[in-house]
């Protein structure tokens, strides 16, 4: 099959390389291995290079030097080069804040993977520019014929919301896969709890986790944060650590490579995900794989990913208040961080990449077929 798939984000990227990057290129990756041809486009951006890798051919466009402008140019110049590829199939990620609506003006059948809904929740991260993005959402899920989501919960968001006038709409769920290796890893325990993601500091709430981590007293525990962003994400980060007089307990490790991420994990104490939205929560999975315990927010995604009293915690959005309580439960009961990550490496076992791709070209055949 020729398959043309569409993504801003890439794993490679500065900028934003997070779980859907990794899900888009592990996918593709097993896919080019059945024989299949694939082509990537995705934003540009410092140092990016186009060319064959992991036997992917990658294209890069737009503008590389600066993020707004990187979106941007990505979204404009995307349909121009949508007609340059033949494909028997589209595959489009979508994103709300660099939007390809690629079903319009190409005649290839088309699935977008959706993997979550921002609905209000666009206003309070970018205020008036929100409504850009808000709009943007509202159009795609009346339009969009074919859908893969991340999650249960996504798929029950998007089912809530009547596509337009005749459209027949096929939505399936397939999962955020976690990479085999991970399950090897000998757990440990360290002195640092773990945070590992992109830091959009209103998306995964790294506001309300250092508020909370402020909060955990009589401990000389450290807070580690791993994951690369925007420059001004730092800053804001660097400002909270000042602001909340805890930038001596606080290390911001950047961007970890795949073999340094096993170690992070596996000498953490547990690892925490106070998410204001989520579509799933890749790195749940990738600590339990690890054997460790995830401390998550009551929303979308994360409660699929973690399973509450068993795998992890799951507190209330916004609060961190509790969100320091759970810490501190976990802190002081080591028989109950060793039992809910042993049971959260076994519940890790159903989200291995071979089954996750395999469901993922079978959807692709049902919609070329049909």
């Amino acid at each position: 099959m020729q398959i043309l798939h569409i993504i801003y984000d890439d794993i490679e990227n500065p900028w934003l390389g997070g779980g859907g990057s990794l899900r888009a290129r592990e996918i593709n990756r097993l896919l080019v291995q059945q024989e299949n041809n694939i082509c990537m486009i995705t934003g540009n951006f410092p140092g990016a290079r186009s060319g064959r890798m992991d036997g992917i051919q990658m294209v890069r466009i737009g503008y590389g030097n600066n993020y707004f402008l990187s979106r941007l140019t990505f979204t404009i110049l995307l349909p121009f080069y949508l007609k340059k590829f033949d494909s028997d199939i589209v595959v489009n990620e979508f994103s709300v804040f660099s939007p390809v609506f690629c079903h319009w003006y190409t005649n290839k059948p088309v699935v977008h993977t959706f993997y979550h809904k921002i609905g209000n929740k666009a206003f309070k991260k970018f205020l008036i520019l929100g409504l850009f993005a808000y709009i943007f959402e509202k159009i795609f899920l009346a339009t969009a014929r074919n859908i893969i989501t991340i999650s249960p919960s996504v798929t029950k968001d998007i089912e809530n919301k009547k596509p337009g006038s005749g459209l027949n709409r096929r939505i399936e769920c397939i999962y955020t896969g976690v990479d085999r290796e991970l399950f090897d890893v000998e757990p440990q325990e360290g002195e640092y709890i773990a945070f590992i993601g992109r830091l959009d500091v209103y998306m995964k709430g790294i506001d309300i986790l250092l508020e909370a981590f402020k909060g955990l007293s009589g401990t000389s525990v450290e807070l580690r944060i791993a994951g690369s962003g925007p420059k001004k994400s730092r800053i804001t980060i660097e400002n909270y650590l000042r602001k909340f007089e805890i930038a001596d307990r606080v290390i911001l490790l950047g961007r970890i490579s795949d073999s340094e991420k096993k170690d992070f994990l596996a000498k953490a104490l547990f690892c925490v995900m106070p998410s204001r939205y989520e579509g799933w929560g890749i790195a749940a999975i990738e600590a339990s794989s690890c054997a460790k315990p995830v401390i998550g927010t009551k929303i979308s995604g994360l409660q699929d990913a973690i399973i509450d009293g068993k795998t992890g915690l799951l507190v209330e959005p916004e609060n961190p208040g509790a969100l320091t309580s759970a810490m501190q439960k976990l802190l002081s009961d080591k028989d109950l961080r060793l039992k809910m990550g042993n049971s959260g490496r076994e519940w890790a076992r159903n989200f291995e990449w071979e089954s996750i791709a395999e469901k993922q070209y079978e959807f692709y055949e049902e919609v070329c077929a049909q």
